[in-house]
């Protein structure tokens, strides 16, 4: 599975799912600063990329549901991400080991509800 990464999940987060052996992007580094929550999806739909954000107001609200998107996964906590990236990455394992990709598409997962 392939992740990529809105502008605000912590660099620790990041290392510890590519030293897991996923493939991670950073929306930074594809759009620069401030990108379009809608571009994001759509470039996630495109080229077959998870999102990972903490902005559930935009994603799991009007923009997650009127974009096709690939999966969404949404937290809550954004200190969990930064103080415990193994046990986070253990989650997204556990997630991606219940759904099969093609079940994640256009769905919001929330991490918080799988500790």
């Amino acid at each position: 599975m392939r992740f990529l990464t809105d502008e605000h999940v912590p660099n620790v987060f990041i290392t510890t799912l590519r030293s897991s052996g996923f493939e991670v992007l950073k929306a930074n580094d594809l759009f620069g600063e401030a990108t379009n929550d809608r571009q994001l999806l759509e470039y996630c739909a495109d080229q077959g990329y998870l999102l990972v954000t903490h902005d559930k107001k935009d994603f799991a609200g009007t923009v997650g549901d009127d974009v096709d998107h690939n999966g969404i996964v949404i937290y809550t906590d954004p200190i969990f991400l930064r103080d415990q990236p193994e046990a986070a990455v253990r989650i997204i394992e556990r997630v991606l080991d219940h759904y099969p990709p093609e079940e994640l598409h256009g769905e919001h997962i929330w991490l918080d509800q799988w500790r």
